[in-house]
C-alpha cells in the first residue's frame, strides 16, 4: 500500500469515529446492530448436522458390534480398560477384537468414569463364544 492509501484509511476511520462521538444516535444504532447480530448468531442453532437418537439397549437384546469410527471393537475383561496404550499387565485383560458386524447379546450395562459400557456375549465371528465389555457406542441394536 502507498502512503496515500494509509492516510485515506486513517481519515475514514477518524471520520467514522468522529461521527459516532458527535451523534449519540449513531452510537446506539451501532450498539443495537451488534446486539441483534449476536442474538441472531446465538439463536441460529449451529450447523445442519442431524442428531440421531440411540436406541435403548436392554439385557438379553441381540446387537451388532460396530465401531462408529469404522474400526474394530475392543472387548475386555472389565469395563474401562480400553486405553490408547495398553499397559503390560492389562494385555491379559483383552478378550478379543471384534470386526464390524459381529453379532452379540447384551448381558449387562455399567457406567465407569462417566462412560457407559456394555457386557456382551459374542454369538458369531472369530470371537464367538467369548464374553466381555466394550463401550456402549460400539453396540448397535438390530
Amino acid at each position: 500500500m502507498t502512503d496515500s492509501n494509509n492516510l485515506d484509511a486513517g481519515n475514514d476511520a477518524a471520520g467514522a469515529l468522529s461521527a459516532i462521538k458527535n451523534n449519540p444516535k449513531a452510537l446506539y444504532g451501532l450498539f443495537g446492530a451488534i446486539v441483534i447480530g449476536s442474538l441472531a448468531l446465538a439463536l441460529s442453532g449451529g450447523d445442519d448436522s442431524k442428531v440421531v437418537a440411540k436406541a435403548a439397549i436392554t439385557k438379553g437384546q441381540s446387537v451388532v458390534l460396530e465401531n462408529p469410527n469404522g474400526g474394530l471393537s475392543h472387548v475386555t475383561a472389565a469395563p474401562g480398560m480400553m486405553g490408547a496404550q495398553t499397559a503390560e499387565e492389562d494385555v491379559e485383560q483383552d478378550i478379543c477384537v471384534a470386526v464390524p458386524g459381529t453379532p452379540a447379546t447384551v448381558e449387562d450395562e455399567q457406567v465407569t468414569g462417566m462412560l457407559p459400557y456394555v457386557k456382551v456375549a459374542i454369538t458369531g465371528g472369530p470371537c464367538q463364544g467369548k464374553s466381555g465389555w466394550t463401550t456402549k457406542v460400539n453396540v448397535k441394536a438390530q
